[in-house]
């Protein structure tokens, strides 16, 4: 059972990988419980959407190596894409919370 303290969910760390073809994190990697979640941007720059279109180098959010990504809903996970901004393949580590810090 899910606990209601803000605290990650057990066993949800994963890295997605991102490359010159736009992709989310994948629903298998997405727990059915997690509302929040934190990914930290490794190696390189992407470009990110949530709102269910398609990123590219040049249209989207764009994160740098060492930023932190904030999704505060079960929506914005589900429809999170990332492309790499350049030619060097990049990567996200996320880690998914049961529920936004102060909810």
């Amino acid at each position: 059972m899910v606990s209601n303290s803000f605290s990650p969910l057990p066993g949800t760390l994963v890295q997605q990988a991102v490359t010159d073809t736009a992709s989310g994190i994948g629903s298998g990697n997405i727990p059915s419980g997690s509302r929040y979640a934190e990914g930290f941007v490794r190696t390189a720059a992407i470009v990110e959407t949530r709102d269910g279109t398609t990123p590219t180098a040049t249209k989207g959010t764009q994160w740098d190596a060492g930023d932190l990504i904030i999704l505060r809903s079960r929506r914005e996970i589900v429809n999170f894409s990332a492309v790499e901004q350049t030619s060097t393949d990049a990567s996200i580590d996320w880690q998914f919370y049961n529920r936004a810090p102060g909810k």
